[in-house]
């Protein structure tokens, strides 16, 4: 899977990808890996509700950046 720059809506993500137990993009569990990185914030809104959370990626699917420790 090629990353994204931003992360999925907050609203299009599973339970277990809003709660930081999946990856954003692939919906792999991060329960058992080694590496999963932030992926970034994922924003959405229900009505007044901010649904902003922060969510994880795969190492499989982390940007070039994050898998480097930093932006180049």
């Amino acid at each position: 899977m090629t990353p994204q720059s931003e992360p999925p809506p907050a609203a299009s993500l599973t339970f277990a990808q809003y709660s930081g137990w999946a990856c954003c993009w692939c919906a792999k569990s991060l329960l058992n890996v080694v590496g999963a990185v932030s992926a970034g914030i994922a924003r959405g809104r229900e009505g007044v509700h901010v649904l902003d959370v922060e969510v994880y990626a795969c190492p499989d699917c982390a940007p070039e950046h994050n898998r480097q420790g930093g932006t180049q």
